[in-house]
C-alpha cells in the first residue's frame, strides 16, 4: 500500500486544521509585520506600499554572495545581468548589453557590447571596468563568490572601450551566454563594492534601489528615478519574512500583503475562497530531491552502495506527489527535468523505482543495517518540512528505524548543509535559471566547483567531474547531452540522488494589481507588475 494511504487521515486533519493552528511543519513563530502604507507614511505619487510576503529568510543582497531563492527575490530588482531569459521564448535578451555575443570561429573570444548611458545608484557610471571588475571578483577563490563556476572558463578580460567588453576563454564554453544571464553575474558598481559592504547595503543600476532593512526580517526598496529603462508602475516595495506560512497567507487576506510568490498546496482553497486574491500558476524548471552522502556523511554506513540504493527505494516519491501536491507537480524520474537542456526520455531509465520491500530485502541481508542512525538535515521552510516528515515516514515503512530528523531554519541550512561530515540525507531545490543541465550539474555536484552538499565517493567523484567538465567545454549538443546524461545516470544508479518532483511555481496576489508573474527560473521582477485598472 501506498504511504500517503496511510497518511491519509494525519495529513487531511492537518490541511483542514490549518486556518486555525500554525501548521504542521512546526515552524510556528512568526514573522515581523511588513510596515504598510499607513504605519510607515509611504502614501505616494505612485501608490502605496508594495507588499511581499516571503515564507523563506534573505541571506544578503549581494547578488555575487548569495545564491538563494530569497535573497535573489530582493537582489533581482536591484541588480541587472548583461542579459535576461525571456520567460516566454527563452531566448537570452540583451539587457545591459546591447546586442547578443559575438563569438569567435573556434569559440575562445567573446565580445559584448555594453549599454551606454547607464549609471548605478551611487553614481557611478556603468561600463566596461564595471562588467570586467564583476568578473574578476567572481573569479577570486578569496573572495567567496556563491557561483565561482560562472567565471571558471574566463582566462583574461579586455576594454577596448568604455561599451565594449571582451572574454578569452580557456576553453569553447557551451553555456557562456546562459552564464552572462545568470542572477549571479550581476554587475555590481565597483565603488560600492569597495566601500561598503553590499550584503547590508546593495547598490546596482537596476529599477529599484536599497532604502533600508531590519536584518533577517525586511526590506524596503523604492523606484529608481533616474532608471535606463522604462519606469516602473510600483513605487515602494516591502519585503518581509514572515515564517509561518499560514499567518504570511492571513496577512494576504487583510491586504496587509499584497504578493506572495511561493505559497503551498494546502493553503491554495484560503487564498481561492477570497475574492480579493488570485492564486497563479506559471511553468517552473525547478527539481526537488533527496540528497545522500557517500563520503563526508555523519555515519560511514553511507559508503555502501547497497545502503544508498535501500534508501533510493524507501522514498515514495509518487505518493508525495499525488497527495502532498495536489497535481501541482510532475514526480521526476530523472536529475535532468524535461524543461531542461541536456534532457531525453532515456534519461528516466535509470530511476530507482519506489520499492519499500526491495529496500527491506537489502536491510535484511546486512545485520544491523535497519538500525543505523541516519541524520536527515531539513530546512525549516513550508516546502521542505513536509518533504522530511514525510520521507521519514517513508523510510520508517521501507524498514529504516533510526532517521533521525534535524531541523534548520534556512539560513542555517545553507551553511550547515557544506559542513564536513554533518548529515547524510537532506532535501534541497533547485530553480534552474539558465534551464542548461550542466548549470544543473556543475553547482550541485561538482566536486571542486559545486556547493558540496552532495558527496560522492572519490572515485565517483571524479567521474562525475569529468562528465559535468566535458559537457561545458563544447558547443556540440549532441556531446553534450551525451555527458549530462551519463552524470544523471551515475547519480541516480549510485544511489547519490532520488529526484522527487519537477515543481510548478505557485503564487498569490491581491486583485488592486496585475501582471504578476514569476519566470521558470523562479525570479519575479517587480517592474513588469501593473496597477489593475
Amino acid at each position: 500500500m501506498k504511504l500517503w494511504k496511510k497518511l491519509l487521515t494525519l495529513s487531511v486533519t492537518c490541511v483542514l486544521s490549518v486556518s486555525l493552528l500554525a501548521g504542521c511543519s512546526g515552524t510556528t513563530t512568526p514573522g515581523t509585520a511588513a510596515p504598510t502604507g499607513t504605519e510607515s507614511g509611504n502614501e505616494t505619487a505612485g501608490g502605496e506600499m508594495f507588499n511581499i510576503a516571503l515564507t523563506a529568510a534573505f541571506t544578503g543582497f549581494d547578488p555575487l554572495r548569495t545564491n538563494d531563492s530569497a535573497s535573489t527575490y530582493v537582489n533581482a530588482q536591484i541588480y541587472e545581468t548583461l542579459y535576461r531569459i525571456n520567460p516566454e521564448t527563452g531566448e537570452y535578451d540583451p539587457l545591459l548589453a546591447t546586442e547578443l555575443p559575438e563569438y569567435s570561429e573556434d569559440g575562445l573570444t567573446v565580445t559584448v557590447k555594453l549599454r551606454e548611458g547607464v549609471t548605478f545608484h551611487d553614481g557611478t557610471p556603468f561600463n566596461s571596468e564595471a562588467v570586467k571588475y564583476t568578473f574578476d571578483l567572481i573569479k577570486d577563490p578569496d573572495f567567496g563568490s556563491a557561483r565561482a563556476s560562472i567565471a571558471s572558463s574566463i582566462d583574461t578580460m579586455e576594454c577596448p572601450d568604455d561599451y565594449t567588453i571582451v572574454f578569452h576563454l580557456l576553453y569553447e564554453d557551451g553555456v557562456f551566454t546562459a552564464k552572462l544571464a545568470h542572477t549571479n553575474s550581476a554587475i555590481v558598481s565597483p565603488t560600492a563594492q569597495q566601500n561598503q559592504d553590499l550584503m547590508v547595503d546593495p547598490c546596482g543600476t537596476g529599477p529599484y534601489k536599497f532604502v533600508s532593512s531590519v536584518s533577517g526580517s525586511n526590506v524596503v526598496l523604492t523606484r529608481n528615478d533616474e532608471y535606463w529603462g522604462e519606469a516602473p508602475a510600483i513605487k515602494d516595495v516591502t519585503m518581509t519574512y514572515i515564517a509561518d506560512e499560514s499567518t504570511a497567507v492571513s496577512r494576504m487576506e487583510t491586504g496587509e500583503a499584497d504578493f506572495m510568490p511561493n505559497i503551498s498546496v494546502e493553503q491554495l482553497s484560503r487564498v481561492e475562497s477570497n475574492a480579493s486574491l488570485t492564486a497563479a500558476t506559471s511553468e517552473a524548471a525547478a527539481l526537488y530531491y533527496v540528497g545522500m552522502r557517500a563520503s563526508s556523511s555523519a555515519n560511514p554506513i553511507m559508503a555502501e552502495k547497497d545502503f544508498r540504493i535501500a534508501i533510493a527505494k524507501g522514498i515514495d516519491k509518487e505518493g508525495y506527489v499525488e497527495y502532498m501536491m495536489q497535481g501541482y507537480a510532475e514526480t521526476a524520474y530523472s536529475v535532468l527535468g524535461p524543461k531542461i537542456f541536456g534532457y531525453t526520455p532515456e534519461a528516466e531509465e535509470a530511476n530507482i523505482a519506489y520499492d519499500p520491500e526491495g529496500a527491506k530485502a537489502i536491510l535484511d541481508a546486512h545485520p544491523g543495517w535497519a538500525d543505523e542512525k541516519l541524520v536527515f538535515l531539513v530546512p525549516s521552510t513550508p516546502a521542505y518540512s513536509k518533504m522530511g516528515e514525510y520521507f521519514q515516514a517513508s523510510l520508517k515503512d521501507a524498514g529504516f528505524n533510526n532517521v533521525q530528523i534535524e531541523t534548520l531554519d534556512w539560513t542555517a541550512w545553507l551553511t550547515e548543509s557544506q559542513v564536513d561530515n554533518r548529515f547524510d540525507i537532506t532535501v534541497y531545490g533547485w530553480s534552474n535559471v539558465t534551464r542548461d543541465g550542466s548549470e544543473l550539474m556543475e553547482p550541485n555536484f561538482h566536486s571542486v566547483n559545486g556547493q558540496k552538499r552532495m558527496r560522492a565517493t572519490e572515485e565517483d567523484a571524479a567521474k562525475l567531474d569529468a562528465y559535468i567538465d566535458a559537457s561545458k567545454t563544447t558547443s556540440d549538443t549532441a556531446v553534450r547531452t551525451e555527458n549530462l546524461q551519463a552524470c544523471n545516470n551515475m547519480l541516480m544508479e549510485e544511489g547519490y540522488v532520488q529526484p522527487v518532483y519537477n515543481s510548478v511555481n505557485i503564487f498569490c496576489y491581491n486583485n488592486k494589481y496585475t501582471n504578476i508573474t514569476r519566470d521558470p527560473g523562479g525570479a519575479f521582477y517587480v517592474m513588469d507588475f501593473e496597477y489593475a485598472s
